[in-house]
């Protein structure tokens, strides 16, 4: 028997969570409070879904920060940060004395 690689496994992840959302919408079609209840709540699992099956293909957590060292060429990255400025200004250094 054939063992399963980590590629099937990934495969059958995301087809996995292809029909979960179908059969969500599906089976939510008459009452548009619960397709709406429903399709949020498969669109976290499914998210998740695709986030473990990504790792599986590619060997690495892609859902973090990583170094730019280990992307490969021709990749595009956008990174956004955030810096706290004091709205007051830092005080100057006190000024050593000339000693006579």
């Amino acid at each position: 028997m054939k063992s399963i690689t980590p590629n099937t496994i990934a495969i059958v992840t995301l087809v996995m969570a292809v029909g979960l959302m179908v059969f969500l919408f599906a089976e939510s079609r008459g009452d548009p409070a619960l397709r709406i209840a429903a399709l949020v709540a498969g669109t976290g699992l499914v998210s998740a879904l695709a986030a473990i099956a990504s790792t599986i293909l590619t060997g690495k957590d892609l859902t973090k920060p990583h170094d730019p060292a280990d992307l490969p060429p021709n990749t595009t990255t956008v990174d956004t940060s955030t810096v706290k400025v004091d709205p007051t200004p830092p005080a100057e250094p006190a000024q050593p004395k000339a000693s006579e």
